[in-house]
């Protein structure tokens, strides 16, 4: 290398002369500046506090146990959403420290949204200043670092992180890296290095404690090591430390690694996750791969162009690429190749490492991200782009250093960048509002993906939470028209992904709530036969649909198989009691008595019949031929619920009206059991029974009922009873 370097100086040809080593103490911005950055960045969000909690932070949050009750210790024996780490049914996202500031939180201030919402435009402001001060350490003396925080202070890129609470996660973890290359970079020029490592340290360990893919911070660490000391830029006492600090990182990096395996028993991936569930889920490892390299490109074009944002990336959305010959990966595979050549040029021909730390933020926090080492929970998320984000800020930076030169080229440099941050500036705003609801996050999504199948499930979600409010003011026309729409948009979402469990059973629940069981029946085996997880509470929905379909065998089979898998669900047993019923009596007019007894007696004994279906077990019981049960089950009913001989007289009485005399008399005897001295039921039973031809049966019933209360009518049908009898 000297030899060719001597040569080349001998004929004269210019080559790059390698910087002195730096001192990393440039010219920070001033005080009033940083400030100015965190004020955009706080401004771009200023409609936020008032939105809602909505989406995953719903379960984060406000349904975490862990951060609304436990100890705070129970953070770190607990994966991110409050199931234990070890939990068959969990996620093995591990992000301790964000949730012990959602349970500070919680405890300190309440559940309010604004809560959290500051907090996180507070984190998103404090990461925009990290990204100055980074952009000037690295570009010294350039007027466009205050250019780099301010894109990166607006760009709509960073609004999922900002606005989802659950995005609390990724700014944590950029900000945690972005800090500790600071300390890093600046740790050799201060008189005790050491102390700025360690802390550079402690930010990377508190980067792993916050979100997945910091497993690749030590190699962005390295990157920017390696970039530096190519160029010239590490004098010997920095090349004597860098592989130490390295070697530390890495430890902290397996340290976690070591920790996540005790505490959850395996390194990645999401257990909970099936068919339907995420579009990769059962793609061999080359299509997962294939894929990556092309969601490198979309988020490069979300970098360049900032629209068609969408909340959840799934089916419909993204397309899914097979093999790494396909137009897309290839796409991916020259978009990487031109980065990592534009860094290495600039080592090799500029000695500047600029370059080579924009790339390393941009592609490293993506790699482990896109479904590369394990499958995870979804395809894609913008929120994963807000320390890639960081690194697309650094490169426009250098370009405007490198090439916005000169009073003309800084003269359109600060117009076509003053263009841009207003431009990102309103479309981040825009972006803001569609937090207000999940439906109008699925409705913004349709707009750009009208095939996206997330979206069409939760527009069907509201339009049947709409309908329930409008049942409830007792609209029902409007009601159904509501439900009418929410079938129509989750049949929308199936035509893209029929194979979601989820989906099938908010089909299910619409159908049901249209009173199409026999449809409701069939969209609830569909999510079964689809489901990894919650059998048991779609074996309950399909029991239950089944029932009110009159499938009562089937229910029976479905509530027994559901109160098996969840046998503390009060809720199953007092369905399966209720289905058992059902198919006694359906049992006792088919003949068989003595099976419809033993199915009657199974829901009785369940103890969870209500005092209706407690009723209807003695009428089968009655009817069977065994009166000291029937006795027992109507007193039973009667102490349960004393409205309930109310509303059997009642339903007695509409059999009567509508000519069903045999079946009113049944109901009218079972009530004389419970209430022996009820004289309208006393006088509707004669009378029945006199409709049926049997007066001699009436005579004592209307001369009992007379002997409690004098009434002109009844008088008047003992003496008919007594003719008839006579006769």
């Amino acid at each position: 290398m000297s030899k060719r370097r001597s040569s080349a100086a001998t004929e004269g040809s210019p080559q790059p002369v390698p910087a002195a080593p730096p001192s990393l103490s440039p010219p920070f911005p001033s005080g009033k500046a940083l400030l100015a950055i965190a004020a955009l960045a706080f401004f771009a969000y200023l409609m936020l506090p008032p939105k809602p909690i909505i989406s995953d932070a719903v379960r984060a949050v406000t349904l975490n146990p862990v951060v609304q009750e436990k100890p705070l210790s129970a953070v770190f024996s607990s994966d991110f959403w409050g199931a234990p780490a070890d939990a068959s049914y969990g996620t093995r996202s591990y992000r301790p420290l964000v949730a012990l500031t959602y349970a500070i939180e919680a405890r300190a201030l309440g559940n309010a949204p604004q809560v959290y919402h500051v907090t996180d435009m507070l984190l998103h402001a404090g990461t925009a200043v990290l990204v100055t001060l980074l952009a000037a350490l690295l570009l010294a003396g350039s007027p466009w670092a205050l250019a780099a925080g301010a894109l990166f202070a607006v760009h709509p890129v960073a609004t999922e992180a900002v606005a989802s609470i659950v995005g609390r996660a990724d700014i944590m973890a950029a900000a945690a890296l972005l800090g500790a290359l600071i300390l890093h970079l600046l740790a050799g020029s201060r008189a005790s290095p050491w102390a700025w490592e360690a802390g550079a340290l402690a930010l990377l360990g508190a980067g792993l404690l916050c979100k997945e893919y910091a497993v690749a911070f030590p190699f962005i660490l390295a990157a920017c090591d390696l970039a530096f000391r190519a160029c010239g830029r590490s004098s010997r006492a920095d090349e004597r430390r860098q592989p130490v600090v390295l070697g530390l990182a890495l430890g902290l990096l397996v340290g976690y690694l070591a920790l996540r395996y005790a505490l959850i028993g395996a390194l990645g991936g999401v257990p909970m996750l099936g068919d339907g569930d995420q579009p990769l889920y059962d793609q061999p490892l080359g299509v997962r791969l294939a894929t990556a390299l092309w969601l490198v490109v979309v988020s490069a074009r979300f970098m360049v162009l900032p629209v068609a944002h969408d909340y959840f990336y799934g089916a419909g959305t993204i397309a899914i690429v097979k093999g790494f010959l396909e137009p897309r990966a290839l796409a991916g595979i020259v978009l990487i190749g031109l980065l990592v050549a534009w860094a290495v040029r600039s080592i090799a021909r500029r000695m500047d490492p600029v370059p080579a730390l924009a790339v390393a933020l941009f592609l490293l926090p993506l790699a482990p991200s896109l479904n590369t080492v394990s499958v995870a929970g979804v395809l894609y998320a913008e929120r994963f782009l807000y320390l890639p984000l960081a690194g697309f800020a650094l490169g426009v930076g250098w370009l405007l250093t490198r090439y916005a030169t000169g009073p003309a080229g800084e003269r359109a440099g600060r117009i076509a960048m003053a263009g841009a941050l207003l431009v990102c500036l309103v479309l981040t705003m825009n972006r803001v509002g569609d937090w207000r609801s999940q439906e109008a996050l699925a409705r913004a999504s349709l707009r750009w993906y009208p095939e996206n199948s997330r979206a069409w499930y939760e527009v069907g979600l509201a339009h049947g939470q709409r309908a329930q409010e409008l049942e409830a003011k007792g609209q029902a026309e409007a009601a159904r028209a509501e439900h009418t729409a929410a079938a129509e948009a989750i049949r929308r979402s199936l035509a893209v992904e029929n194979r979601a469990a989820q989906i099938w059973r908010a089909l299910a629940l619409a159908e049901k709530r249209l009173g199409r069981y026999g449809e409701s029946v069939k969209a609830y085996r569909e999510a079964i036969r689809n489901a990894p997880t919650e059998i048991g509470m779609l074996y309950a929905g399909l029991g239950e649909a089944e029932l009110e379909d009159g499938q009562f065998e089937a229910a029976v089979r479905s509530l027994a198989r559901a109160h098996e898998l969840m046998p503390r669900e009060p809720g199953i047993a007092a369905l399966q009691a209720r289905a058992q019923v059902r198919l006694a009596q359906k049992r006792l007019l088919e003949g068989h008595a003595e099976e419809a007894v033993d199915l009657a007696q199974r829901g009785l004994d369940s103890g969870a019949l209500s005092a209706e279906g407690t009723w209807t077990a003695g009428e089968v019981f009655a009817r069977a031929g065994h009166p000291e049960s029937a006795a027992a089950a109507f007193r039973q009913a009667a102490a349960r619920d004393p409205n309930v001989l109310r509303s059997r007289f009642g339903a007695a009485m509409q059999l009567d009206q509508a000519g069903k005399h045999e079946e009113a008399a049944a109901a009218f005897a079972a009530l004389l059991v419970a209430d022996p001295d009820h004289v309208p039921t006393l006088f509707n039973l004669a009378r029945s029974l006199v409709l049926l031809q049997r007066p001699a049966e009436a005579v004592p019933l209307l001369e009992r009922g007379l002997a409690l209360k004098e009434d002109e009518r009844a008088r008047a049908l003992l003496a008919d009873a007594r003719r008839q009898a006579a006769r």
